[in-house]
């Protein structure tokens, strides 16, 4: 493709591995719009993993990059390729910010809808809103399965809605509040667990952004600290990926320093792109927690840098999956600038050190458990890490058969960059 320049000085793993930027060389007479149009057809036609599939189209005829987008897109299987903001785009994947409310929400057994996680710098946790409260009312609307995303409103800095929350103690507690711009902490909670069959290691881990590494770094050392821990358990139930530099890091973390140097991820492009097909190795961290076993909490909304964390691991550790069958994404992403845009195609797809990957129905979980969200994280009766603890102590998992929500879960209704942050 013409009209675009590597830039490698901006390698930062972004989605799965680095940024590029196009260059603005169009004809003047011609209006931005049909600009950006042309430049996103030129950049799908080249880099695109599915090019040969993408149908033929006339870029002047769609009102905007985000309507070419959808119309090349080949789905199946391609859920993701996307158009943002360079500015959203940076302001997540750089600084960890974007705007919203800053709260993950996920639907129970009995239909309930609960708070799943919630950031801890967002003034609804400074008005003691935690996991496991109940969402009764938005707006005065009773939630009983509704794409609370659409309730919400857009995502700008200002929007406000009224909450009712039920607490665990039965009470209600209604707040009115605004859209913010959110600094997210990826990592939302970690802890070591005393078992029967030896130190566990719990982490909770929400995204895969450029301010990850300093919070995995002091939960690992902490769990260095507090070891020897024998197994650990990765809660990734809401990490919708994110950039392959974090989970690099986090997967060179949890394996023992003689790994250094070995093959973590090996990316594939496109049959016009060889040239660009990579080998990402495992790095030397500061930790050596020879674990003998991961276990991974996960549902479908677990995608893409977290399934590479599952499917990248598994040569080297005995992996786990508990909870639900994850999202199915083994491709990865790269970042174009154009004006104010951010084009982000599916560029390559990822295999392990031993060519294993193409799970686009998902990785399935060993042991299916529900997202017990009416438990705090580090409950060892919350179900899926129950499962995990049970593992450990007994050999095997338990015959406990879960039921799941009723209702389609508020994450597969995200889209976009949001479908990444997985959060409101």
């Amino acid at each position: 493709m013409k009209n675009f320049i590597k830039n490698d000085f901006l390698r930062t793993g972004l989605i799965l591995v680095l940024f590029f930027s196009l260059l603005v060389s169009c004809q003047k007479q011609e209006s931005k719009a049909l600009k950006a149009n042309k430049e996103l057809y030129e950049l799908m036609q080249e880099w695109y993993l599915w090019y040969k599939d993408m149908p033929k189209i006339s870029p002047s005829s769609y009102i905007n990059v985000y309507h070419v987008m959808e119309a090349l897109r080949v789905n199946p299987p391609d859920r993701w390729s996307f158009v943002t903001t360079k500015k959203e785009f940076d302001d997540y994947f750089k600084d960890s910010k974007f705007v919203g409310y800053g709260f993950g929400s996920a639907y129970d057994g009995q239909g309930k809808l609960r708070i799943s996680f919630i950031f801890n710098t967002v003034e609804l946790y400074n008005l003691g809103v935690r996991r496991s409260w109940i969402i009764k009312s938005i707006n005065g609307i009773p939630i009983s399965g509704q794409n609370i995303n659409q309730m919400l409103g857009a995502n700008q800095v200002g929007v406000t809605n009224n909450f009712v929350f039920i607490k665990p103690d039965g009470t209600e507690v209604s707040h009115t509040v605004a859209k913010q711009e959110i600094t997210m902490n990826t990592v939302l909670h970690y802890e070591v667990i005393d078992t029967p069959g030896g130190k566990v290691g719990y982490l909770v881990f929400q995204s895969f952004t450029g301010t990850s590494k300093n919070e995995l770094n002091e939960a690992f050392q902490h769990f260095q600290t507090n070891g020897p821990i024998t197994d650990l358990v990765l809660d990734l139930r809401y990490n919708g990926g994110g950039a392959v530099s974090a989970a690099n890091h986090l997967a060179s973390s949890i394996l023992s320093s003689g790994n250094k140097g070995d093959v973590f991820v090996k990316y594939i492009h496109n049959d016009k792109k060889t040239g660009e097909n990579t080998i990402e190795n495992l790095i030397e961290t500061s930790y050596n927690l020879n674990l003998r076993r991961l276990f991974v909490l996960a549902t479908r909304a677990t995608a893409s840098a977290s399934e590479l964390i599952i499917n990248g691991l598994k040569p080297y550790i005995e992996v786990f999956v508990i909870g639900d069958t994850t999202h199915g994404k083994p491709t990865g992403m790269y970042g174009w600038y154009y004006d104010i845009y951010a084009f982000v195609p599916v560029a390559f797809t990822s295999v392990n050190k031993n060519n294993e990957g193409g799970f686009y129905t998902g990785i399935p979980a060993n042991k299916t458990a529900l997202d017990d969200t009416s438990r705090q994280f580090g409950d060892p009766e919350e179900a899926c890490l129950k499962e995990a603890l049970y593992y450990i102590n007994n050999g095997t998992f338990s015959g406990i058969i879960h039921t799941k929500s009723m209702f389609r879960q508020p994450w597969e209704d995200f889209t976009g960059l949001r479908a990444v942050i997985m959060s409101h």
